[in-house]
């Protein structure tokens, strides 16, 4: 008899993770995995086989129940276990891709059967672990309960409508490393919700009829008092392509995610013992420090808090940014070497802590930009684009890493897939459009993107002070004196930079491949000389 097709063996071991088919469940080194659905039957489907081919007709058939859905569909799936697993398509421990014809699991199976499920290490933000003190540390990320969605009112002429767009969503939202996701219905257990449901929340959908096609009314809501923090009207034509609906996903995961995280953010407390509540407000604290003292003191947070569990992914890519970033902008010109080296080794150690973190490849790769390590940059950042393209704050990122590596074309097309998910142009948005329009020599695009802005960094002041400059307008001349003022009064020490170490220092934190920055560095040459 197959060791797996034997429904008494209720758990079954391959290689550092035990599926748990009584639970529905796969336990890793790091507790249980966050997988969709779709992800689980696949996964048991090719346990199944125990190294047999499983066809792609066969996946299809028991997973998606016979289901028309593209292949991608399924691709996106394999994707979802092989980051899950830490597997790589070239050179796969657990699934090995058989060109066109479907899938073989590799490793060896064990039965552990009378053995418990393996308990969550320290890696695991989602349960509670133990420090070397031996007290207890509750870590309770946001939980996000999806909902089934309604298709009441179209169930009878789309019945697979709701199930399909509720399963894309729910593996689209699996991409986000700072939450607990729970689809409804499919829980084993009382739910348990953070802080009395202060950081639940429900995801809901209704779909209507909408002349030929579909609209979903899609909603955000606290579990906790059921105030709604996010609400979008979206509409599906009947003849929608696979990327249209692939478009709607990303609207919806792109929207409700970053809805959450203010909601969150707002109702935060100044102080908290809580560890998981330690590190959000330590990440707040480092993004909006007023002053270089607030900066390194969230500095020190967040390095005692990797100091006590370094198996903690998600708190070392807010510290890695500090160090690279002069504290945030706050002690302009104390990223030195020593810090960038630094930065360099927290986030290597934060990708070995979670490699499935899409903000940690993203760090690393600024990392390898600062360091002029470019080949490595790059495969970062793609990599950070394949885990999750759904969440606007890291296309950003990568849109700006693809600048300094010099694809312009490439880093607009980015911006403009940010902007799709977030519906508006925020300073972020403007500064990152102004810069390209610099490095591309349009100078009254840049100025005009620049403008736009409601709130300008250092770096999009400079930025605007460069094409006014070039373009000859004369209130470039107060705004650089402003501007250098400021400069002093950040500075690490007194008097601020000369003009040398000032266009050093601008350097130091465009680190661009070969000369694709010249055209910003010649025309910041000619402002400053000019002034």
């Amino acid at each position: 008899m197959d060791l797996c097709r034997d429904r008494d063996c209720s758990r079954v071991r391959f290689g550092d993770f035990v599926l748990d088919r009584a639970d529905e469940r796969v336990h890793g080194p790091s507790g249980p995995l966050k997988i969709g659905h779709k992800a689980y039957r696949v996964l048991v489907a090719l346990v199944e086989q125990e190294g047999r081919l499983l066809t792609k007709e066969a996946l299809f058939s028991d997973v998606w129940d016979g289901t028309i859905v593209s292949e991608s569909a399924l691709t996106s799936v394999i994707k979802e276990l092989r980051r899950a697993l830490g597997d790589e398509s070239r050179t796969p421990r657990y699934i090995e891709s058989v060109y066109g014809r479907g899938y073989r699991f590799l490793p060896a199976l064990d039965a552990v059967d009378g053995q418990p499920a393996p308990a969550a290490s320290p890696a695991s933000p989602s349960r509670p672990s133990t420090q070397a003190s031996g007290r207890a540390v509750s870590v309770q990320p946001p939980l996000v309960l999806v909902a089934r969605f309604d298709d009441s009112a179209i169930h009878e002429r789309f019945p697979h409508c709701a199930g399909q767009l509720r399963e894309e969503v729910l593996s689209g939202i699996a991409r986000f490393r700072e939450i607990q996701l729970v689809a409804e219905g499919e829980t084993v257990g009382p739910l348990a919700f953070p802080d009395g449901g202060d950081r639940g929340y429900r995801l809901s959908a209704t779909l209507l009829p909408n002349g030929e096609g579909v609209k979903i009314l899609a909603r955000v809501s606290r579990l906790g008092d059921g105030r709604v923090v996010w609400s979008e009207n979206l509409a599906l034509a009947e003849n929608d392509s696979v990327s249209g609906v692939e478009m709607l996903v990303r609207r919806i995961v792109g929207s409700a995610l970053p809805a959450m995280d203010q909601d969150i953010d707002l109702g935060l407390p100044e102080a908290s013992g809580g560890f998981f509540e330690r590190y959000l407000i330590a990440k707040r604290r480092s993004l909006h420090a007023a002053n270089a003292a607030e900066a390194r003191d969230a500095a020190d947070e967040l390095e005692r808090i990797v100091a006590e569990r370094p198996a903690f992914g998600l708190a070392y890519p807010p510290l890695v940014r500090l160090y690279n970033t002069d504290f945030g902008w706050t002690a302009l010109g104390a990223s030195g070497p020593e810090e960038r080296s630094r930065a360099l080794e927290l986030a290597k150690a934060g990708l070995a802590a979670d490699r499935g973190n899409v903000h940690a490849y993203t760090v690393l790769g600024f990392c390898h930009l600062y360091h002029g390590e470019y080949a490595l940059a790059q495969g970062c950042l793609e990599q950070a684009l394949d885990l999750n393209p759904y969440n606007p704050l890291r296309l950003n990122e990568v849109a700006a890493g693809v600048m300094y590596l010099g694809d312009f074309d490439r880093a607009g097309d980015l911006l403009a897939m940010g902007l799709q998910l977030q519906h508006f142009a925020d300073d972020s948005f403007h500064e990152d459009q102004g810069r390209l329009a610099l490095l591309r020599g349009d100078f009254e695009a840049a100025r005009l993107s620049l403008c736009a802005m409601a709130r300008r960094s250092i770096w999009a002041e400079m930025y605007l002070i460069v094409a006014e400059g070039e373009l000859g307008i004369a209130a470039w001349e107060d705004r650089y004196g402003l501007w250098r003022k400021n400069l002093e009064q950040s500075w690490r020490e007194p008097g601020g930079p000369n003009d040398a170490g000032l266009i050093s220092w601008v350097e130091w934190h465009h680190p661009f491949r070969a000369d694709c920055g010249e055209q910003l560095f010649a025309a910041l040459r000619r402002t400053v000389a000019a002034s």
